[in-house]
């Protein structure tokens, strides 16, 4: 007598085919040296997050982050491995996370990428590729954090008045600036309001900024870097 083909028949035959089972070939020996590995190497990019962060104000508990989740993402891998019912469970159950936390820097994505894919890696024991990633990642990551010179640096400048001489106003942008552009004007009754995008030479920041507030009518300059500092 034939048995009924039906889904159900298919995938029990195929889990029961499976190499192995929930943890059936996990010792405590590599369950702790897979975790041991991931610790190491998340601490590893903690270091270069630590020393390649160019921000104003470090997030300690980001950098705690990188390591609590490559350890919970070796745990998840070693769990899911070779078991297709755990995997599609697993899959399951994440996809009701979501990442609500706001990350402001690019690159701080790098580096929560960097730290789920050592997870992965050491979570299946690929401890030979999460190594050599690591040591690559983080020598590009010091090789580009480094600050190169810079001649002519990016700023937005701008300027409140009452009145403006422009002929003076853009004398004193050609003497210290390498280029510059009119980006917005803006008029009221009272006063008005230029902002310009401007490459500015450097160390002249200063002193553009002395000789625009010494111009007739001008109330206020402000000065933005591209990166968020402010002079004023």
């Amino acid at each position: 007598m034939v048995d009924q083909i039906t889904f159900q028949n298919i995938f029990s035959k195929f889990i029961s085919q499976q190499a192995y089972g929930f943890g059936a070939t996990l010792t405590i020996g590599t369950i702790l040296l897979n975790l041991f590995v991931s610790f190491a190497l998340a601490a590893f990019i903690y270091m270069i997050y630590r020393k390649t962060y160019s921000g104003v104000m470090y997030n300690k508990n980001f950098s705690i982050t990188l390591i609590m989740t490559s350890l919970i993402v070796t745990g998840i891998m070693m769990t899911i491995t070779g078991n297709l019912a755990l995997s599609l469970g697993m899959v399951g159950a994440l996809s009701i996370i979501r990442f609500r936390t706001a990350i402001k820097d690019p690159k701080d994505v790098t580096f929560l990428f960097w730290a789920v894919s050592i997870g992965i890696m050491n979570g299946v024991s690929y401890f030979q590729l999460s190594i050599i990633l690591s040591v690559f990642m983080g020598g590009l990551m010091l090789l580009m954090s480094k600050k190169m010179p810079v001649i002519h640096l990016p700023y937005v400048l701008m300027v409140k008045y009452s009145t403006l001489d422009n002929a003076a106003f853009e004398t004193v942008l050609e003497k210290n600036c390498s280029s510059f552009r009119l980006r917005n004007t803006s008029l009221s009754d009272k006063e008005g309001e230029q902002t310009v995008e401007a490459r500015v030479k450097k160390g002249k920041e200063s002193k553009m900024l002395q000789e625009i507030k010494k111009l007739k009518g001008v109330k206020k300059v402000i000065l933005f870097s591209h990166e968020g500092e402010l002079a004023e």
